[in-house]
């Protein structure tokens, strides 16, 4: 099936309990005119009806009888690979979850908000012309290096899933991981945080982070430690991760300002320190071919996203977000990484992670690049006037100014920590 932005999608059910479809129907009836939906309760009469047509979308509930949504979607890969393929499942579903992440597109958490299912079934179809093209399925396939989420991660999300958990559980957690406890603690002493006593303590460092910026940084500094610099040909993965890490503080800043609520502000962070880790696993893959992109830049006549594309079929962009997928993150985290250089081509006039991730990455490059630099680009105000926000950019632009301070202090006086 081709699949364009404006096509109508297919979307099927899968869930061996009537009640709940019943209540997916009443969910979405107001849809009906822009998605064609199916409902099934067994995974076998899924397969049916997509052998028949072929489904954009296809949610299923993780635990079923005889077969299961883990299985489902390992099935329907192998059937029907253009399929977007959703799962619910609850932090008990670990062991499975992990069979399938390669399979599967997005795991959404259960239980569900039906607005939030709403939200990311409309992402996905949104985002499966971006993502679904075959040239950048082959450029995965070719990468040496395609991190894991780490378990650590797993265990903090198992933890968080009880409202009894405490600050000082999750640090015990983190303990467990010496090596990830002495990165999280050098990055909150740094100047990229700014504080004026020194962090000692897991649990002190969760107190000053949040459980969600946490997550976060556990989830990114696992990532960067997946790549070996030395085999990178010349590109700075120090270079990325200072870059990652200022514009998620000035992401974070950007959310404060715009008062947007934690969790947003959570997925803001995560979008911003990962939006160039299809850089960092390109240039180590194919360290040669990466080199020639930078040289096609630095000609004059291609943006980097667009000599990317013209050396690999695709572009950094689209490379993390595949990524991000594959894991199961937000698909607004996914939306973010993947259109941070383009967010016009969203079709979505709101203010979102998207918005945020986007202003920030060139806000951050704006003050800490020197001009004239290739790497520097200017804010896309057209999109950010469709989504209300023109009018805010110079407060961004000062509060970046405010929070990079410390990190420009620190590099003017030669005592980096990283």
């Amino acid at each position: 099936m081709t699949r364009t932005p404006t096509a109508p999608k297919r979307v099927l059910f899968v869930d061996d309990e009537t009640a709940l479809l019943d209540l997916y129907r009443l969910a979405f009836e107001k849809e009906e005119n822009r998605w064609d939906f199916e409902f099934t309760d067994a995974a076998a009469k899924a397969l049916k009806l997509m052998d028949a047509a072929p489904f954009d979308v296809v949610v299923t509930d993780m635990r079923m009888p005889i077969m299961s949504g883990a299985d489902l979607v390992l099935e329907v890969m192998k059937r029907h690979p253009q399929t977007s393929r959703l799962i619910l499942s609850g932090y008990a579903d670990q062991e499975q979850v992990a069979r399938c992440i390669g399979a599967t597109h997005q795991f959404i958490a259960k239980p569900v908000r039906l607005q939030a299912l709403r939200s990311t079934i409309c992402r996905v179809c949104t985002l499966d012309y971006l993502l679904g093209d075959e040239k950048l399925r082959s450029l995965f396939a070719e990468l040496r290096t395609v991190p894991s989420l780490p378990s650590l991660y797993f265990r903090i999300n198992e933890a968080l899933a009880s409202p009894d958990t405490s600050i000082e559980q999750v640090a015990k957690i983190v303990q467990q991981d010496p090596g990830m406890t002495a990165k999280i603690l050098q990055l909150v002493n740094s100047a990229f945080f700014g504080i004026s006593r020194r962090i000692t303590s897991p649990v002190e460092a969760v107190q000053f982070l949040g459980v969600g910026r946490l997550r976060s940084l556990v989830l990114s500094l696992h990532v960067f430690s997946c790549f070996d610099e030395s085999k990178l040909g010349g590109f700075s993965l120090e270079k990325v991760w200072s870059h990652s890490i200022s514009t998620g503080v000035v992401a974070q800043k950007i959310a404060r300002q715009e008062k947007v609520d934690r969790a947003t502000t959570d997925e803001i962070f995560v979008a911003s320190v990962l939006h160039d880790i299809g850089k960092v696993m390109l240039a180590s893959s194919m360290p040669e071919r990466y080199c020639a992109a930078v040289r096609l830049r630095d000609a004059g006549e291609h943006t980097m996203v667009q000599a990317e594309r013209e050396i690999f079929g695709a572009s950094h962009c689209e490379v993390g977000a595949y990524l991000l997928g594959l894991w199961g993150l937000p698909g607004s985290i996914v939306e973010a990484i993947a259109l941070h250089h383009e967010p016009e081509r969203s079709g979505f006039a709101v203010f979102s992670p998207l918005s945020v991730v986007h202003a920030a990455n060139v806000i951050e490059k704006d003050i800490n690049t020197p001009i004239g630099h290739p790497d520097r680009e200017k804010v896309n105000t057209e999109y950010l006037k469709t989504v209300g926000k023109a009018d805010r950019l110079e407060d961004w632009e000062d509060g970046a100014r405010e929070v990079l301070a410390p990190k420009q202090n620190e590099r003017q006086e030669g005592t980096g920590d990283r």
